[in-house]
């Protein structure tokens, strides 16, 4: 039988020591990669709403995938909801504001 250098205690404090510092460094890994997903979830959802009104909007103009600006005819002043373009971008400006709120806040006081 080989003789170890390391007794039985030594041998089991050097694993409970690996297993900690691979635990501690797993939950910082995940701790990092939990935060950029709630990051990315946050601005997906922000933005799901402008995404809905584009996909709604070239499901129901057929096949086609063109996307009339408003203005581009001479008649268009004069018809309302021809476009959900003023939605979407009213809902881009939400995104902004509510994105940069901090900012915008700091600036008033």
């Amino acid at each position: 039988m080989a003789s170890s250098s390391f007794s039985f205690t030594e041998h089991w404090l050097i694993v409970a020591a690996t297993a900690l510092i691979c635990g501690s460094v797993t939950y910082i890994i995940y701790d990092a990669v939990m935060a950029t997903a709630s990051e990315l979830l946050q601005r997906f959802l922000m933005i799901s709403p402008l995404l809905l009104i584009i996909v709604v909007h070239c499901l129901s103009s057929g096949t086609q995938l063109n996307f009339p600006m408003p203005g581009s005819e001479p008649a268009a002043i004069h018809r309302a909801g021809g476009s959900p373009w003023g939605v979407a971008f009213v809902l881009l400006i939400l995104f902004v504001l509510i994105s940069y709120q901090p900012s915008f806040l700091s600036l008033l006081s």
